[in-house]
């Protein structure tokens, strides 16, 4: 019986109070064999408390448009890459917005985000958007769209960022390429990780540890066979899961969840994240379609 200590498996259990047509008399003696649900420990449901939420009931009807969006674009980028001939080619991913070591500081900016859009072939495009179907569509749905916007945005960030500084300290000025989307994934996953401790009181016990596990399994595979693949940039993806945790644990819960309605604040950071993305992908697609 589901819910039962395991020593009472396969024996009658005598509960107390199940039918409130007719209460059990305290002094009615136990049936030989039966245990006693307060004997053993159990503490009944406190009437005035929230039950728990069920996930899928309370978000799963919200629609995952950010991550269509983004893999939209990613599909458009390889597409066009594919069509000149430009896979593999290091100067053509410059132009498209790789994240470079040894550029000035204006012409780097834009490339912290511009390099997500950015993948180097057919199963490097495929495993992300694979992950990106994992995370994307649950960030938008525990937290809100405009979370999800702040996290992709500030998290692929900081991941590029530390991409670079790490590859900068090793390489010097000498020219080093970095793309794809894998640190702004892991920045969704270290943020649904901060969810789930955060949703730890309003989900079933058991979901909670489920949803963390499931996680934590996931982001640990992922960072681990990174480690096993020469050119994976681990940096980005380290750098990525801290920031998007940080991130989770300040952005704001959807409201279906119990937290509290995004303001003016979170909305308009929201908002300018998403901007930030779209002049990204447009002066990719620019320096990528230009006479180069």
């Amino acid at each position: 019986m589901p819910g039962l200590p395991a020593f009472a498996a396969g024996r009658k259990v005598r509960c107390v109070e199940t039918d409130p047509r007719r209460p059990l008399d305290p002094a009615e003696p136990a049936e030989p064999g039966s245990i006693d649900l307060e004997d053993a420990g159990f503490v009944p449901p406190d009437p005035d408390e929230s039950p728990p939420v069920e996930l899928w009931s309370a978000v799963g009807d919200v629609p995952p448009w950010g991550t269509a969006l983004h893999l939209l674009a990613w599909s458009a980028i390889f597409a066009l890459l594919s069509a000149r001939h430009q896979i593999g080619d290091t100067a053509a991913y410059l132009l498209w917005g790789a994240n470079a070591t040894g550029l000035a500081p204006l012409d780097t900016a834009w490339r912290l985000l511009a390099s997500t859009f950015v993948h180097a072939g057919a199963a490097h495009v495929f495993f992300n958007a694979t992950s990106m179907l994992i995370f994307g569509p649950a960030v938008e749905r525990v937290f809100t769209r405009w979370a999800f916007w702040i996290v992709y945005a500030l998290g692929g960030a900081a991941a590029s960022l530390g991409s670079l500084l790490w590859r900068t300290s090793q390489h010097g000025a000498a020219l080093n390429l970095s793309v794809g989307a894998s640190g702004a994934i892991f920045a969704l996953g270290g943020a649904l990780l901060a969810g789930a401790f955060r949703l730890r009181h309003r989900l079933a016990p058991t979901r909670a540890r489920a949803l963390g596990a499931a996680l934590l399994f996931l982001l640990g595979q992922g960072l681990v066979s990174g480690l096993t693949r020469l050119g994976t940039d681990n940096v980005a993806h380290a750098v990525g899961l801290l920031a998007g945790a940080l991130l989770g644990a300040m952005v704001p819960l959807s409201a279906r969840l119990g937290g509290a309605r995004p303001g003016l604040a979170v909305r308009a950071l929201g908002a300018t994240c998403g901007l930030a993305l779209a002049a990204s992908l447009a002066l990719a697609l620019r320096g990528g379609l230009g006479p180069g």
